[in-house]
């Protein structure tokens, strides 16, 4: 059964994939219009590298076949049709948050590394970069959504010691009872905000050296919106990969309500109304969503700023300008030196951007609460507990 579960899922990742990269290989093309002075308004004249593009799209299926391994290792099916679960005993442990340490912590290295082969004149090797940065974002997401695990678990027992109310316990025992399930259902929304969150650092960085070039003709090459472009490209990924997670929520929640309709149906028949399961429904979902949003803001913000949130300093400099006509221009004395100061740029924190990609994943779990509780009562009926 795992074996084909892993096949299952690395199968249905690696299609995706392929998808993807027939997307951009196409999009890539399409968007690809010089204009008369022959500039770009995207970056369309650059292709990754064939070992990177193969990386991504074999690797993610492998990673997605682990994955599921690792998931189901404790997953037992008989011929009959019946799972057992082996309960996990103990609570989980709050050491992702090392990963999510670990993946900011990779990013900053590159600064001193490069520095430390700048000042003996060499170059650092060319999989350093690559691997510092892939690493980094690896332990950063596995980090964020692993800690979910414990971060539902603590809501749970938060809600159990100071809840008021019979929605509220019902959550907070569902909460510590099963608390990988927020592992399991918000990786796709997680890894997408922390995406949201890179983007909007990465943004606040390129504003500020656009901004020192303005001021000394230093930085940043080419058109302000040549880049910004870029990005808005990048933001409109992320919203798309939100809008995707949420259909996989929904998914996952509408699943959860099924599975357990035998047990909804016994607390309505026991006289527990059904606007009090639908409530407990909702604490569930938002109680381990709204602080792992938060994490992963944080993550994925920290695994740029380390590197693109430092000041810069732009050295003094001087050029010449002529203050004559052309002709006038070849006499020493119609030259006027301009003398530019030094400038330092510090980017300032993108609260907004981050703002607006934190509701907008907070918007898509209510929406997901919201068609979950449609098939609740359909799924409460008590003529549920005649099924066998």
């Amino acid at each position: 059964m795992t074996g084909l579960v892993a096949v299952e899922a690395g199968l249905a990742s690696l299609l995706g994939t392929l998808v993807g990269l027939g997307t951009y290989l196409v999009g890539r093309v399409l968007l690809h219009r010089p204009d008369a002075r022959g500039l770009l308004p995207l970056p369309t004249d650059v292709l990754p590298a064939p070992p990177v593009i193969a990386a991504v799209v074999l690797g993610l299926p492998v990673l997605a076949g682990l994955v599921g391994v690792v998931l189901l290792r404790r997953v037992t099916a008989t011929p009959l049709g019946v799972v057992r679960r082996t309960r996990r005993e103990r609570a989980p442990r709050p050491w992702a948050g090392l990963l999510i340490v670990a993946g900011p912590a990779a990013f900053g290295l590159l600064a001193p590394i490069n520095r430390w082969y700048a000042d003996r004149a060499q170059d650092p090797p060319a999989l350093l970069e690559p691997a510092l940065m892939a690493g980094g974002a690896l332990a950063a997401l596995v980090g964020v959504v692993v800690g979910t695990g414990w971060l539902s678990y603590t809501a749970g027992r938060l809600l159990h010691r100071w809840g008021r109310g019979a929605a509220v316990l019902l959550a907070a025992r569902r909460l510590t009872a099963d608390p990988w399930a927020g592992s399991r259902t918000l990786a796709a929304l997680l890894a997408a905000v922390i995406v949201g969150a890179g983007a909007a650092g990465l943004r606040a960085s390129m504003i500020a050296d656009m901004a020192a070039n303005r001021a000394t003709g230093q930085g940043l090459a080419g058109s302000d919106d040549f880049y910004l472009n870029t990005m808005d490209l990048v933001d409109r990924a992320a919203q798309l990969a939100v809008a995707l997670a949420a259909g996989g929520l929904v998914v996952a929640l509408v699943e959860g309500i099924v599975a357990r309709r035998r047990t909804y149906a016994a607390l309505v028949a026991s006289g527990v109304p059904r606007s009090v399961i639908g409530r407990s429904v909702g604490w569930q979902a938002l109680a381990p969503a709204v602080p792992a949003i938060v994490v992963a803001l944080a993550g994925g913000l920290l695994l740029i700023w380390g590197v693109a949130g430092r000041p810069r300093t732009y050295g003094a400099h001087s050029f010449q300008v002529c203050t004559g006509d052309a002709v006038r221009c070849a006499d020493p004395s119609a030259l006027r030196t301009v003398w530019v100061p030094e400038v330092v740029v510090t980017p300032e924190l993108p609260w907004a951007q981050l703002a607006w990609v934190g509701a907008g994943a907070l918007v898509a779990v209510l929406v997901t609460v919201g068609v979950g509780l449609l098939f609740l009562r359909m799924s409460t009926a008590v003529e549920e507990l005649r099924t066998g």
